[in-house]
């Protein structure tokens, strides 16, 4: 039986309303048209695998609840109407929605549509409970393939169920209990404990007053943009400048923050850099670390790429250590979180997070990612999105930009979105300063 894990849970939790759903999208971009009966073949494919899941909850109170297959799943969302390309990303935008439900097993959507100027471009989204970036390429290449497709282990029955969520329900609650005792403990007055040495509390960037606009809020969404880079010229910038594409990558976005007033020159600011923690065979839907890295902000002459390679080298090599060691995450048990109703969880305060955003490198993609029925992309876009988040959720967050890069052999691709109403007040705004971040590098971009 697959138990739904802490990660999975807080998707479902967001989209049961307490917060906004998450939905991951991968979009390619073909320069040349892909037929339909592909296409239609690929959603039957995906169909088969670890994407067809859906929520059963469990029959004990405090047992987790369990993922089981599903029998049904969207049809190809298929437009026989050509676009322009200019109007791809607003299409891409009307291919989230509330019927990708992960409680109806209709956790994920396939979509294509032709462009005026003879190319396709096609959409996959899923909710994050149902997948992570990982998952979502781990499936797709699956069904891209004639690799023997994943499924789910069916669960027990009956009683044998029954059961199995007696056993869950009370190995959440000794976890819990072993929390709250270890809490009490801790924090009885003793004068020969010595605790943990204090930690310096990070300071805040230095931000530049941003006017806001209570009017402009009522219509704010969270600004997109898509830049397109030559794969080559991005390969030899960070070459030249002593670092690699990842920290070209974290610098660029950094340096759009500092533009746009979120940080000023001398400040700190905090990326969290997701690392995929799936091996071969890895059923899990959420299956992803956060390492976090601490960049400074420097002055536009400042293009040494090897401060940020080092600090990322330096950041990697402490998690993999962690992670070898076992240590359990800080914070509230989380079998305690995944026990409480969506009503108290709404009203414990959430700590911020802290970081300035998040950059998720997808890195090069694999050719059964890039190609389907022989039709190679030209340019693959990734990126999360919260549904419907509006200025007021955006600003609880207190960030920036949430990024990711797919590099394919012609292009490396940055979808970025920005959760800073007042200093990323739509989408031109965005493109501005990741303009101009791209230009102190001296790199030509093209924006969908």
């Amino acid at each position: 039986m697959t138990r739904i894990g802490f990660a999975d849970h807080l998707f479902l939790r967001m989209h049961h309303g307490i917060g906004y759903p998450i939905y991951n999208q991968f979009l390619w971009w073909f320069d040349q048209s892909v037929r339909r009966v592909d296409l239609e073949n690929l959603r039957d494919n995906l169909s088969d695998g670890l994407l067809a899941r859906r929520v059963a909850a469990s029959a004990v109170p405090t047992a987790r609840e369990r993922w089981v297959n599903s029998p049904v799943s969207h049809s190809l969302d298929f437009h026989c109407d050509s676009i322009d390309p200019a109007e791809v990303r607003v299409w891409a935008e009307g291919r989230l929605g509330p019927d990708i439900d992960p409680e109806t097993g209709l956790g994920w959507r396939l979509s294509a549509v032709p462009l005026t100027d003879g190319g396709t471009v096609v959409s996959l989204v899923a909710s994050h409970m149902v997948a992570d970036g990982g998952a979502l390429v781990a499936a797709f290449r699956s069904a891209n393939s004639n690799t023997e497709q994943l499924r789910l282990t069916p669960g027990e029955q009956g009683l044998a169920a029954v059961g199995s969520d007696v056993l869950d329900a009370m190995g959440q609650l000794r976890s819990a209990a072993a929390w709250l005792l270890d809490t009490a403990v801790s924090a009885l007055p003793t004068r020969s404990r010595s605790g943990p040495p204090a930690v310096t509390p990070r300071s805040a960037p230095n931000r530049s007053a941003a006017p806001t606009d209570p009017a402009g809020d009522a219509e704010w969404t969270s600004p997109y943009a898509v830049a397109e880079v030559d794969a080559a010229e991005w390969k030899a910038t960070a070459d030249s400048w002593g670092g690699t594409s990842n920290s070209l990558f974290i610098a660029v976005l950094t340096a759009a923050s500092g533009h746009a007033g979120r940080a000023s020159i001398g400040d700190t600011v905090q990326w969290s850099l997701p690392v995929s923690d799936r091996s071969e065979g890895d059923t899990r839907s959420n299956a992803t670390k956060i390492v976090k890295v601490e960049v400074p902000v420097t002055d536009a002459a400042d293009l040494d790429l090897s401060p940020i390679r080092k600090i990322s080298k330096s950041a990697f090599t402490a998690f993999a250590e962690r992670q070898a060691a076992g240590r359990a995450p800080a914070g509230i048990s989380q079998a305690l979180v995944q026990m409480l109703p969506d009503a108290v969880v709404a009203r414990i305060p959430q700590p911020r997070d802290g970081a300035e955003g998040l950059a998720s490198n997808l890195g090069v993609l694999p050719d059964d990612f890039i190609t389907v029925a022989g039709v190679r992309a030209r340019a693959v876009s990734g990126r999360a999105s919260f549904a419907g988040a509006d200025a007021d959720f955006a600003r609880t967050l207190d960030g920036g930009l949430t990024a990711w890069a797919c590099e394919t052999d012609a292009t490396v691709t940055l979808t970025v979105h920005a959760m800073d109403p007042d200093r990323f007040p739509d989408d031109r705004a965005l493109r501005d300063h990741l303009s101009e971040a791209l230009s102190r590098w001296e790199l030509s971009v093209r924006f969908w």
